[in-house]
């Protein structure tokens, strides 16, 4: 009989094992039923805990689709080796397997980006490889998000760029596609767990959102919070978590996780932990449909606007929106909601500021429609008020209305929605719809730029002094004087860039001239802020940050390749420090932050190019310094003819998956200028 069933014990005995190992720690330990659901059991969801299996071979705890989670992992790497190395990327999936991945690739690329073709030479087509990096740049910037880019976003531009410094195409749009296909990728299960924090910890981590981010995005009321958290520490050591009640659980671990991605890269993967733990109890906080609804998806929204992987903050900032329109929060409280308390009229109002901050953020860097127009909105502005004279009873101080007065904490947050509105002004009158086309005359566009710039001059006037932190560690730059004359520049920027992208009419010239100065001034200071804002260890980096700095960067470069009197006026001293600090503070981002050696070393080989181009005539002047020899460049090399192998060098770059639109816009406008066969040789003489 043993002979006929050799395998029997065998089977049943790995039979056992598999029941086994459907039952958590948790369930083992409690002696409960465990019902194996995936990620949690409902055990370990009731109890707000880690649902873990322990691997029979090595004994370790591990969430019970860990396997899963890597061959997800293992998979997502290949398709990006595929990309570079196609020669020795093997795919560890079966014929079956990489049959259906390579369906969901197909789904993917069916959703590539539509590019507005009302921005000029706009075009699904030829992309090159500077485009693919810019656009995948943008995607990152607006939360990880494909699909539809409109013509206030950068890829114009990037374009326009490529063409002005002879990048070649890709010919063709399969790297394009795959690059966009694995946005779709599958995001690797955390594996990091952590506890409700001791005092200590919660103090510190609660301090850095609240000194560092509350006061960029304040829609949450501090003394709520506090109570909510000393609810949470409670409920934490009598061991009851649950106790606590999801909406406390929920807005403190948030705050939490968020607190973490201020301290710095060392804390991200606990702020992945919280953050998950967090969601586990925001669905019964949306079911409120309230004011704690849209404070939880603002919380979400800041999450990802700080991490370097996160929610679409269009798709966010939206539900943000159309939440606030719903509950009428986008009209006046004065006239339809007297009879609201002050703690939350004052709370819906920052909510809705908020929400519609981060709506023109990512629309202007996405160039689609706001999530609702300037004139459905007479909301008032929040009262410049400190957290703590806010309260249900009444407010228990009087609001800053002079500026003469101190600054608050929330003054720094309402003069930037003051900019947002004025980049709405920015959108509505000088970048094309599909109702509106591209403005005909280049003396209207001179008139309404002009009088737009004004408008900026003023709010660039009217910058509040900086709130006194002294004796404190900042781990933010916002509201530094610093900060707002970056957000400045950054906007002069968005006024002048579709301008000097455009054909000048007859007799117009001299205006875009003055523009592509501005420009260049403008971007060269962003270049040089940056250098010395971000070499302090303790301030961190996010998609936005390096969003404004490459394109800043790319403005720079673009205006010397393209104006004449930019390039005959540009001391090589000049262009080289600013080439210089652009490239030391992305060599800073990369170090810290592997995901951004992409842009680190696009800009150094097209920064490398643009010296070669100023300096040529003048090679014997440029001192050899260490710096220059650190960067790559050799002066004493015979500039007479300029070489293809920079350019070719780009397609071996890595390319994030997150920023390929934004480059397609950067490129795209130059093709008005450019003639299709250019050739290399011709850029070795090019004038603009």
């Amino acid at each position: 009989m043993s002979a006929d069933r050799p395998n029997g014990p065998t089977t049943k005995r790995v039979r056992l094992g598999e029941r086994t190992m459907l039952a958590c720690i948790h369930c083992k330990q409690k002696k409960l039923k465990c019902d194996g659901q995936t990620p949690k059991c409902q055990n370990c969801v009731r109890n707000n805990g880690d649902c873990l299996v322990e691997d029979p071979a090595t004994g370790l705890h591990r969430p019970r689709d860990y396997l899963k989670s890597l061959e997800n992992r293992v998979a997502y790497l290949e398709t990006l080796l595929q990309q570079t190395r196609p020669d020795v990327a093997l795919d560890h999936l079966d014929g079956s397997e990489r049959t259906q991945r390579g369906a969901r690739r197909s789904h993917g690329a069916a959703d590539l980006p539509i590019f507005d073709h009302t921005s000029p030479g706009v075009g699904d087509e030829n992309i090159d490889d500077l485009s693919n990096d810019v656009a995948l740049l943008c995607l990152s910037a607006a939360g990880r998000e494909p699909h539809y880019f409109g013509p206030s976003c950068a890829v114009s531009f990037s374009r326009i760029v490529s063409a002005t410094m002879g990048l070649p195409k890709r010919g063709g749009s399969s790297q394009h596609s795959g690059a966009l296909a694995e946005m779709h990728a599958p995001e690797v299960e955390r594996t990091f767990s952590v506890s409700f924090p001791s005092r200590n910890l919660a103090a510190t981590l609660s301090q850095a959102y609240f000194k560092n981010i509350h006061p960029q995005y304040p829609f949450l009321h501090k003394p709520t919070f506090l109570a909510w958290e000393e609810q949470c520490t409670r409920a934490n050591m009598a061991g009851d978590m649950n106790a606590a009640g999801d909406l406390a659980l929920f807005f403190v671990l948030m705050v939490y996780a968020i607190g973490s991605l201020a301290l710095g890269p060392a804390h991200r993967d606990s702020a992945e932990a919280y953050y998950s733990m967090a969601l586990d109890h925001q669905a019964s906080v949306l079911d409120r449909d309230g004011l704690e609804s849209i404070q939880s998806i603002l919380c979400c929204a800041v999450y990802s606007i700080r991490s370097s992987v996160g929610a679409s903050l269009w798709k966010i900032s939206g539900m943000a929106i159309r939440h606030c329109i719903e509950l009428g929060y986008h009209r006046s409280v004065l006239k339809y909601r007297r009879l609201t308390d002050p703690l939350s009229a004052e709370m819906s109002k920052r909510c809705f500021w908020v929400a519609y901050d981060i709506d023109r953020v990512a629309a202007f860097i996405l160039g689609r429609p706001v999530g609702i127009p300037d004139d459905s909105i007479d909301v008032e502005l929040p009262l410049d008020l400190e957290d703590e004279h806010i309260s249900i009873g009444g407010l228990s101080g009087e609001p800053r209305t002079s500026s003469n007065d101190p600054p608050t904490y929330i003054t720094g947050a309402i003069h930037v929605i003051k900019l947002r509105q004025l980049w709405s002004k920015f959108a509505d009158n000088l970048y094309p719809t599909t109702t509106k086309p591209v403005i005909p005359h280049s003396t209207t566009r001179h008139v309404l730029a002009g009088h737009l710039r004004l408008e900026l001059e003023e709010w660039h006037a009217t910058i509040p002094e900086t709130v006194d932190i002294s004796g404190s560690h900042p781990l933010s730059v916002f509201a530094s004087k610093a900060w707002f004359q970056l957000a400045y520049d950054h906007s002069v920027l968005l006024l002048y860039r579709h301008y000097i992208t455009l054909p000048p009419q007859p007799g117009e010239e001299e205006s875009v001239e003055k523009a592509f100065e501005e420009c260049a001034a403008r971007s060269r200071e962003v270049c040089l802020l940056y250098r010395s804002l971000y070499q302090r260890t303790s301030i961190q980096f996010t998609w936005g940050s390096l969003h404004i700095l490459f394109v800043g960067g790319l403005t720079y470069l673009y205006c010397l390749w393209k104006s004449i009197r930019v390039r005959e006026r540009a001391r090589q001293s000049d262009v080289i420090n600013t080439c210089m600090a652009c490239n030391t503070v992305l060599v800073i981002i990369a170090e810290r932050w592997s995901q951004a050696a992409t842009y680190r070393d696009i800009f150094e080989t097209l920064s490398e190019k643009t010296i070669n181009m100023i300096c040529r005539d003048h090679s014997q002047d440029v001192p050899a310094t260490s710096d220059f020899a650190n960067f790559g460049l050799d002066f004493s090399a015979p500039q007479t003819a300029v070489s293809q192998d920079w350019i070719l060098g780009l397609g071996d770059l890595p390319v994030p998956n997150e920023s390929e639109w934004f480059v397609h816009e950067l490129i795209q406008g130059m093709a008005d200028f450019q003639q299709s066969d250019i050739t290399f040789d011709d850029l070795a003489d090019f004038q603009a």
